[in-house]
């Protein structure tokens, strides 16, 4: 999530540089060193250090992404034989050394900057659309980081902004590069056409037996009768238990008391913070407020609104720091504050309003924590069923007996394949609806104890197979009438494309649409303009672009886009669009071409920077972390 976090921050380059980062180091690697680190310390860049934390936050993002993009977990020690960790060495290694060409340049974000930044994040925004310090922390826990080490993050990648800034300032696309593509993109054909239906080779004879043998033989997956299974499932959930279950008033209004404080609700103020660069104009800013000054003029000094600077109906754990907090609750309604030392400098504060707490109900709370407690009973009881289950199934005893001892239903289902279905087509009316079952049933034989899986709603389940069917190719005799249907159809294709073509050279030869049709008893049809995205259930992808290929006048044939058809084509209308200033379409390909320029630019910088920074990685520690056993 740490790239999410990025990708929302106001005024970056920001995340789309990984592309070219990953790409320019890929030509030129990372030097393998494994000396003079410190002991946190997992890669350097001239003076730039990126810390074991860093990485480990880079590499688990990682791999959350490549495990949701295959369907399956991915171990850290797994996500190496991928090659993730060296992916997330390289963004890291081209962060480093922009951040120190930056840093060569003078370039700096300042505290200002960094906090107006996150402030304006909307990923930190709580309910009330503002920012959070709970959804921050929060956002900073999920990525297994320190408030301090998120902080220097963002500082560097503010900096880095404006280097790259000013790199892909210049990139501009070559002349009329965009006016071509436009041209390309946008030019619109039409064709007149007839199609040319299967039937109209139908006069094939049957296979002789040699040749009927031998195909059945050639296409005989289009014969084989799968391999299908049988077994039987038993699953346990929380929902199954639940109503079932009550919980005592008594211990309900107990339980009311102990969780008071997170029903409670709790008093909220709205607050103006003003930062300030320094404690010398902190001070001369809260002097100016508590003598009369406006608000806007103070702002208007420092080139704020009072939008930038409000806090609306924030908790006292909604601000940036708990020094800030509690100064804000502290105040009175409308006071303003001594200058107050943040952890992204100082500021001054003024409350503008306070919404008192408001103390929780037990009647309007008691259906929720009802239902909060039953559900964590029934959570509980399929824990401990879970475990009486496994301890049966260690002990030899068979799904079945299992289901019967604890008054649970199984489910048996006979004879499907690895997708779930019978051979006759539709799933069986009883197949359950489990994530990840059926390649669970096809992986494991019958007799093996399958271990436990898990359910979507903290439940379980268990699955013995108990028959194994394996595929096997049906006899000719059994299939011969669809065997001879098939061939038949693969020949008519096979003729009718031979057709086509000679009517193609025809057409070419100087013979009208018009004569051709005629022989075949139609009327040629005249299609829409069309661009080369084009397509439909006469005119598929294929045909389109032989369309585009095709001279004016010209014919050329292609399969309809739906069906065994084909559809024989004289190009007759060409229009080439003139872009015109403005035009959005026109306005996207340039975009699109600064975009790309502005890549190319960034990822010859970081070539470039090669040679001016060394880039060193600690490896011995980076096996230590994600080596099995280590936590990494």
């Amino acid at each position: 999530m740490l790239h999410q976090l990025r990708k929302t921050a106001s005024g970056w380059v920001a995340y789309l540089i990984i592309i070219p980062l990953v790409a320019a180091f890929a030509v030129w690697g990372i030097g393998d060193i494994l000396t003079g680190f410190g002991s946190d310390t997992v890669l350097t860049a001239g003076d730039t250090e990126i810390s074991a934390q860093r990485f480990n936050a880079e590499y688990a993002q990682r791999l959350d992404d490549f495990s949701d993009q295959i369907g399956q977990y991915v171990s850290p020690q797994e996500g190496r034989r991928y090659g993730i960790d060296r992916r997330v060495l390289s963004q890291l290694a081209g962060s480093a050394v922009l951040s120190e060409e930056a840093r060569s340049l003078g370039l700096a974000a300042s505290d200002e900057m960094v906090a107006t930044d996150i402030r304006t994040d909307e990923t930190f925004f709580g309910a009330f659309g503002q920012f959070d310090r709970q959804t921050f922390e929060l956002a900073l826990r999920q990525n297994q980081l320190s408030e301090q080490v998120f902080i220097a993050d963002r500082r560097d990648f503010l900096t880095r902004d404006q280097l790259l800034s000013t790199v892909t300032a210049g990139a501009t696309p070559a002349a009329g590069l965009a006016e071509a593509l436009y041209e390309y993109r946008y030019e619109r054909r039409s064709v007149r056409y007839i199609t040319l239906p299967p039937d109209l080779v139908d006069n094939i004879e049957d296979p002789t037996e040699d040749v009927l043998e031998a195909y059945h033989s050639q296409a005989a997956i289009r014969f084989t009768r799968p391999e299908t299974r049988s077994f039987s499932v038993v699953t346990i959930r929380p929902s199954d238990i639940a109503p079932t279950l009550a919980v005592d008033e008594e211990v309900l209004r107990s339980e009311f008391e102990d969780r008071r404080g997170s029903y409670d609700q709790k008093e909220t103020r709205s607050v103006v913070q003003i930062p300030a660069p320094d404690a010398v104009k902190a001070l001369e800013i809260s002097e100016k407020l508590r003598a009369g000054a406006a608000i806007e003029e103070v702002l208007a000094e420092i080139d704020l609104n009072i939008d930038d600077v409000t806090i609306s109906d924030a908790t006292i754990t909604g601000f940036l720091s708990p020094d800030i907090g509690n100064a804000a609750f502290a105040l009175e309604e409308g006071k303003v504050s001594d200058p107050i030392d943040g952890p992204l400098g100082h500021v001054v504060l003024i409350v503008t309003g306070v919404k008192p707490a408001i103390p929780a109900v037990f009647e309007d709370v008691r259906d929720e924590l009802q239902q909060e407690l039953v559900a964590q009973q029934a959570s509980d009881a399929v824990f401990d069923m879970y475990n009486e289950i496994e301890d049966e199934r260690a002990g030899g005893a068979l799904l079945a007996e299992i289901a019967r001892g604890q008054s649970l239903d199984i489910v048996t289902v006979e004879g499907v394949t690895e997708q779930g279905l019978t051979v006759e087509g539709p799933p069986p009316a009883n197949m359950p609806n489990i994530q990840g079952l059926m390649p669970l049933v096809f992986a494991n034989d019958i007799g093996i104890e399958i271990p436990a899986g898990d359910l979507d709603d903290e439940g379980y389940f268990w699955v013995e197979v108990s028959d194994v069917s394996p595929s096997e190719l049906n006899p000719l005799d059994e299939v011969r009438e669809d065997v001879i249907a098939l061939w038949k159809r693969e020949q008519r294709k096979v003729l009718l494309e031979e057709l086509a073509q000679s009517l193609v050279e025809r057409g070419n030869l100087g013979e009208s649409m018009d004569k051709i049709a005629e022989e075949f008893d139609r009327a040629a049809l005249t299609s829409p303009l069309m661009v080369r995205r084009f397509n439909n259930e006469t005119f598929s992808r294929i045909g389109v672009t032989n369309i585009f290929a095709t001279p004016i006048d010209k014919f050329t044939h292609a399969l309809a886009g739906f069906g065994d058809s084909i559809v024989l084509m004289q190009v007759t209308s060409i229009e080439t669009p003139e872009p015109g200033d403005g035009t959005a379409e026109l306005s996207e390909i340039e975009d699109g071409l600064k975009t790309t320029a502005s890549d190319d630019l960034i990822a010859s910088l970081v070539v470039a920077l090669q040679d001016k920074y060394e880039v060193e990685v600690n490896y011995g520690l980076l096996d230590q972390m994600l080596s099995p056993g280590t936590g990494g």
